[in-house]
């Protein structure tokens, strides 16, 4: 199993993180580029739903970003310190609002969607086509990301 892990500040000028995350995911497990806003826009949907609805901006508030390859699928969490939301009641209405729902992208793109912690967690998973490179060429590609984001780590660890 392969597992990392990513927590940002609560502030909306921190996505930049969240794109050179997913970045360096997309490098190591070889996803091509046309899976790109498959992956990009729900996981920036949650994040920006736990920055802005769950966090209500506070900066002194986390949002994590939790991330597994599990039975050749890719699956994310994103957790908020909020006090979470009705998510039953929200997604059955999910269709309703359809151009002012970053859920609504989430329910379309995403596989076993699941709400936890009262809502200020939500799991889901992707299948998209990847493979894991070689030790050689993950530590080369984790090298070139390091040194274009001299500010953002990723820990990348194998279970």
């Amino acid at each position: 199993m392969f597992y990392s892990q990513l927590i940002i500040q609560s502030d909306l000028s921190k996505m930049g993180e969240v794109d050179a995350f997913l970045e360096g995911i997309m490098l190591h497990f070889g996803i091509k580029e046309d899976f790109l806003g498959v992956l990009s826009l729900p996981l920036i949907e949650c994040v920006k739903n736990g920055i802005v609805h769950g966090n209500k901006m506070d900066k002194n508030k986390t949002v994590a970003v939790d991330f597994q390859v599990k039975e050749s699928k890719l699956s994310f969490t994103v957790t908020d310190e909020g006090q979470g939301f009705d998510y039953e009641n929200f997604m059955k209405n999910c269709g309703e609002t359809v151009g002012k729902n970053g859920l609504f992208v989430l329910n379309k793109l995403a596989e076993e969607v699941t709400f936890l912690k009262n809502g200020s967690q939500i799991s889901y998973k992707i299948d998209v086509p990847f493979s894991i490179n070689s030790p050689a060429n993950r530590t080369a590609i984790l090298q070139q990301k390091a040194n274009k984001e001299e500010k953002i780590q990723v820990n990348l660890q194998y279970l």
